[in-house]
């Protein structure tokens, strides 16, 4: 893997973020501004708050696997805390209530633990494909151009995280897009997308938006990464070709 490609990326993208001007004015009908606050803490509280590194039982084996590793992973981790942070201002500006836990939460971690690592990236990886459906949900209907500004910034920053787990699962496994590791995608993405609209539906709908419409978001993104990855491996690039895989 291309370890030096992702160092220079997450360095680059941090130092090129225009701040959402959260001090506009701000209005909203109340019943969107309650559904809105509380989606947004959940989302801040999962996107990037809490524990944001890896916690499997062997996260430090995996931080181990080249010099780089921890510091390619942390600069991740660091621009999910990203996330974190402008979802608080958003949940502040429709003057939202901070969490500190949910059941869902909890298991969510407690499952990350348990399978270890590499089953953690690769779940981290299918929540960040949903979480593209979601963000687009709520730019497209939250109606307030501080918060639209906030998801694409995040979605951008989705976009590379995505590819790098490309890159990251590129390197490791040359057929892993078939078999039982692509069916891992679609099962998982299909129970995460079940789950998200379980648990934040009602107040997507309340803003506008549809299961439908979610759907056809996550559907999308999980197509293309996986057309993304046939390509890489019907044009035979080499392992890790970082910049390689950047290309669309």
């Amino acid at each position: 893997m291309n370890y030096a490609h992702w160092i220079r990326h997450f360095q680059v993208n941090r130092n090129h973020r225009p701040e959402p001007d959260w001090g506009a004015a701000f209005s909203m009908e109340e019943n969107k501004r309650v559904a809105l606050a509380k989606t947004l803490a959940e989302y801040q509280l999962g996107d990037g708050g809490g524990e944001c590194r890896l916690i499997g039982f062997d996260a430090d084996s995996a931080r181990a696997v080249h010099p780089d590793a921890a510091e390619v992973i942390d600069l991740w981790f660091r621009e999910e805390a990203e996330h974190s942070r402008l979802l608080g201002f958003a949940l502040r500006r429709v003057r939202g209530e901070f969490i500190q836990t949910t059941f869902g939460f909890r298991w969510f971690n407690r499952i990350r633990r348990w399978f270890g690592a590499q089953f953690e990236m690769l779940v981290l990886l299918v929540v960040e494909i949903v979480s593209t459906g979601y963000y687009r949900l709520v730019q497209r209907h939250c109606g307030d151009a501080p918060i639209a500004a906030m998801c694409g910034l995040i979605l951008r920053d989705e976009a590379g995280h995505i590819i790098f787990h490309r890159d990251r699962l590129a390197a490791k496994f040359s057929d892993w897009s078939c078999g039982w590791r692509g069916l891992a995608i679609h099962g998982l993405t299909a129970g995460c997308t079940g789950f998200l609209w379980l648990t934040h539906g009602r107040w997507l709908r309340t803003l506008g938006g549809s299961l439908g419409e979610f759907r056809a978001e996550v559907g999308l993104e999980k197509r293309a990464f996986l057309a993304s990855v046939a390509r890489c491996r019907k044009a035979g690039l080499p392992k890790g070709s970082g910049a390689a895989l950047l290309a669309p």
